[in-house]
């Protein structure tokens, strides 16, 4: 692979005791109705709309290099349950798609 200049090329790996997320983001409504593999997610960030927001990691093919991986936040109740109990089950990678459930609402199926 030819070096694109990134930072994410390099994989450089900090190890700082806290998760991170080296990738590009996206916006949650960009995913609308499109299918994608969550990868992980970091729980309750404090970002300048509010505390308690999970950042996702996910890739839109599950065998992809991490530099095409894509992270966004979300606020969502019904995300962060499903999040959670994807957790719980030790079931990640999961192959979901983000549905619009109401204005500005998503979850996940």
């Amino acid at each position: 692979m030819e070096d694109n200049g990134s930072l994410a090329f390099l994989n450089i790996k900090v190890e700082c005791g806290s998760k991170q997320f080296n990738c590009n983001e996206i916006k949650q409504s960009q995913l609308a109705n499109r299918e994608f593999w969550l990868i992980d997610y970091i729980k309750d960030i404090k970002t300048k709309y509010g505390e308690g927001r999970y950042l996702i990691k996910i890739k839109f093919n599950k065998d992809d290099a991490d530099d095409l991986a894509r992270k966004f936040f979300t606020n969502s109740k019904e995300i962060k349950y499903i999040l959670d109990k994807i957790e719980e089950f030790n079931a990640f990678p999961r192959k979901v798609t983000l549905s619009v459930i109401g204005n500005n609402k998503f979850t996940l199926v």
